[in-house]
């Protein structure tokens, strides 16, 4: 059947006859659906205007063309074909700066639960040790230790000699490292 009407049409002069195809008069048209179906695409929708002006410098060159019977519809496969590219550029820049976790060591200033649990046992212990200790030992560590004296300022602060005041720092250290096995560094 469409055999017969096309020889039908092609005599008649005014159906075979397009308009030029003018790009500002699509864009008038069609701007506000495109812009609103772009929207509705792309995962961005600040994006639609971005495509949508690409879409416009692509349809440029059917400017004047008589051959297009949907000038609409070629207007919105090309916004579709520049919405894709689009969507493969943006994925192909975040693939680009991906990094892979698996060969990746991440090192934290934190200790793990685990470090951080047995150092907590290990203060517990360490402060039941102290609360222990004699009183003049006690003072002399805690004003070594906490304070940050030194051995003359101790022994001038408690009225005892330099001599006795690294007796009961080592009497104190001792103390300690026995009740937490030495897990525990001391400086002196």
């Amino acid at each position: 059947m469409n055999v017969q009407i096309e020889p039908a049409l092609a005599g008649d002069s005014r159906l075979l006859k397009r308009e030029q195809l003018s790009i500002q008069e699509i864009i008038r048209r069609h701007h506000g659906a495109l812009i609103k179906f772009l929207r509705r695409r792309l995962r961005i929708a600040d994006d639609a205007d971005h495509v949508a002006q690409e879409t416009y410098i692509r349809m440029m060159k059917y400017e004047g063309s008589r051959d297009i019977r949907s000038p609409s519809a070629v207007l919105f496969r090309i916004a579709v074909n520049v919405a894709n590219d689009h969507s493969r550029a943006v994925q192909a820049r975040y693939a680009s700066s991906h990094t892979e976790l698996e060969g990746v060591q991440l090192v934290s200033e934190q200790p793990s639960a685990k470090r951080a649990l047995l150092g907590g046992q290990d203060l517990d212990l360490l402060l039941d040790v102290i609360e222990a200790l004699p009183p003049k030992c006690k003072q002399v560590f805690l004003l070594s230790r906490a304070s940050g004296m030194t051995y003359a300022e101790i022994a001038e602060h408690c009225g005892i000699s330099i001599k006795m005041v690294e007796k009961q720092i080592s009497r104190a250290m001792g103390a300690c490292l026995e009740k937490v096995g030495g897990a525990i560094p001391f400086t002196s």
